[in-house]
């Protein structure tokens, strides 16, 4: 009888215990990662982020079906990450759908043409089955509905010439980032202001619509004339102070592919926006050089421009150099002459290196007749090359005949002694501003002050301004002829780059304050099987796989035989 009561008190005992570990639990949330590079322990940025969602957020992927293991390794992450992601805030929900499990083949058609328009990129796979191979349309995306609002995830990402096992290890170390930030689209409600500068001869509205379209997801998007003034309410006179008060509205400024001088004005305006905090993208061009100048003719004369724009001294303040040559390189963007696609050493095609969170993971970036930068002494100023040409390329001074000859006759690797040309340069710091120790620009009575240091910013320099310029539609017959194509893609070789990326991740990396660009700096470590490995030692492993357990079983169960026979044979 004691005996009883006593394992029923030790029963109550570990029922208790079990409770109070539960109202411990209930109090304080946490979970324990115990793999070795933390790879489901959310950020903190993240945390925060889901934080903000009040509301249900519908999570679809498109993810769901027979796939090949490297897709399945895919699908199963994603269900892995946004289970962490409903772990803190049950408001986030999750369907995997498969969508050409439809009832006839019109409705699987009519739902990929939802899927591509709503952003969403289809791919092409082969898949091997009893009747032999078959081609399966997949869409590895998600779609994330939040209220009304409604943003896509695209979970693949694009690399050329990655090997597809590489492809999907890029794509599933980046899947916090894509998730966090397309959520970050959804719930943010006080979005920062990106302008893109005119006036002399930048890029317009439809050259920029594609990227404008993308980033206006996470920032609010505006064109601002720098020559364009709004008279002064009091006497009617254009007003300097209000110029600036109109500029400094603006969190970051892009001047893309300026054709005419800035102005001392101009130059002023820039430096103390820039010297107020504003982030800036210059992308330029230092040699005038342009494909269509081939259309009329089989060579062209390309000129120094930079010279030309006035912005020398400005930019040699903040500590970068544009030199008026055109950089060649082995490593070539493709040009289609209708017969094959030839590379073409004018338009070096860059494979961001760096371990960056703005380059890091990038698809190649597409340059065209794009020049060479140097980085000089500025103190408190941080440089990082963003983008370099490959160990064979080449610097051309100009003035240089640019001719179509170089596309089927491409000069000897013996001129292309070059390696790591830098094309793109981040700068960061405190910037000393062009007009310290100068006199600044007189306008009419007005008393232009100016502030001579910034505090910490950041701008980036491209010695390219075809970075941002997107094509108009003049091949594909399902989409209007003229309208612009996705930022970085040509329709004449079927290729996307990562420039949009790249431009998108530099604005995220300037402005993003909740942290989420920290994320693409993190490393997973995939642990793959050794292929070859696997095919020379595989009956080995099977047969230890099969043979051992069916062992240890007959052992044990020979053991408890002599146990028992040993035991009641001495009773």
């Amino acid at each position: 009888m004691n005996k009883k009561k006593r394992d029923l008190s030790r029963f109550a005992l570990f029922i208790a215990i079990v409770i109070l570990i539960n109202i411990i639990g209930g109090l304080k949330f946490f979970r324990i990662d115990l793999t070795g590079e933390k790879r489901y322990t959310l950020s903190d940025a993240t945390i925060n982020l889901l934080e903000e969602v009040q509301d249900i957020m519908l999570v679809k992927v498109y993810l769901e079906g027979d796939f090949p293991a490297g897709f399945q390794r895919l699908e199963i992450e994603t269900k892995q990450m946004l289970d962490e992601f409903r772990a803190y805030n049950p408001n986030i929900q999750y369907t995997f759908v498969d969508p050409s499990n439809n009832d006839t083949e019109e409705e699987t058609t009519k739902l990929y043409q939802q899927l591509q328009f709503k952003g969403l990129k289809p791919y092409q796979l082969s898949i091997k089955n009893s009747d032999g191979n078959s081609v399966k349309t997949i869409f590895p995306g998600a779609i994330l509905n939040y209220g009304e609002k409604e943003a896509a995830a695209l979970l693949l990402l694009d690399q050329l010439g990655a090997a597809p096992e590489n492809q999907i290890n890029t794509s599933i170390e980046n899947l916090e980032f894509t998730l966090a930030n397309t959520i970050r689209s959804l719930v943010s409600d006080d979005k920062p202001l990106v302008g893109f500068l005119q006036g002399h001869g930048e890029l317009g509205p439809r050259e920029i619509a594609d990227f404008a379209k993308d980033i206006s997801a996470n920032y609010r998007v505006d064109l601002f004339d720098i020559r364009e003034f709004k008279s002064d309410s009091s006497g009617g006179s254009l007003s300097i102070t209000q110029q600036q008060i109109r500029l400094n509205r603006f969190n970051a400024m892009i001047i893309a592919k300026p054709q005419r001088a800035f102005t001392d004005l101009d130059k002023y305006l820039l430096d103390q926006f820039i010297m107020n905090g504003g982030k800036t993208i210059w992308l330029l061009d230092a040699a005038a050089a342009s494909m269509d100048s081939l259309s009329e003719a089989s060579q062209f004369m390309s000129l120094p421009l930079f010279d030309r724009l006035q912005l020398n001294d400005m930019l040699f303040k903040y500590g970068v150099r544009v030199n008026t040559d055109l950089v060649t390189d082995l490593v070539g963007a493709g040009v289609n002459d209708q017969k094959k696609i030839r590379p073409w050493v004018y338009f070096p095609m860059v494979m961001p290196q760096v371990n960056h969170p703005i380059a890091k993971d990038l698809n190649a970036i597409w340059l065209r007749f794009a020049s060479s930068l140097d980085t000089v002494m500025a103190g408190g100023v941080k440089k990082t090359v963003l983008l370099k040409s490959s160990p064979y390329s080449a610097r051309l001074a100009t003035p240089h005949i640019v001719s179509l000859a170089k596309l089927y006759n491409p000069p000897p690797r013996s001129q292309f002694r070059e390696a790591g040309i830098p094309l793109a340069v981040l700068l960061e710091g405190n910037f000393t501003s062009a007009f310290k120790n100068r006199l600044s620009p007189k306008e009419g009575s007005e008393n232009l002050r100016v502030k001579e240091e910034s505090n910490q910013n950041q701008m980036l320099v491209v010695a390219d301004g075809d970075l941002l310029l997107n094509q108009f539609n003049v091949v594909n017959p399902n989409i209007p002829k003229g309208a612009p194509l996705p930022l970085g893609y040509d329709q004449y070789t079927n290729t996307q780059y990562g420039n949009k990326d790249f431009l998108v991740n530099t604005l995220d990396y300037m402005l993003d304050d909740k942290g989420l660009i920290a994320i693409r700096s993190r490393e997973l470590k995939i642990r793959l099987l050794d292929l070859e490995k696997v095919k020379d030692e595989r009956l080995f492993w099977q047969m230890v796989n099969t043979l051992i357990p069916v062992i240890l079983l007959l052992l044990m169960a020979l053991l408890n035989t002599w146990w028992r026979k040993t035991k009641y044979l001495k009773s």
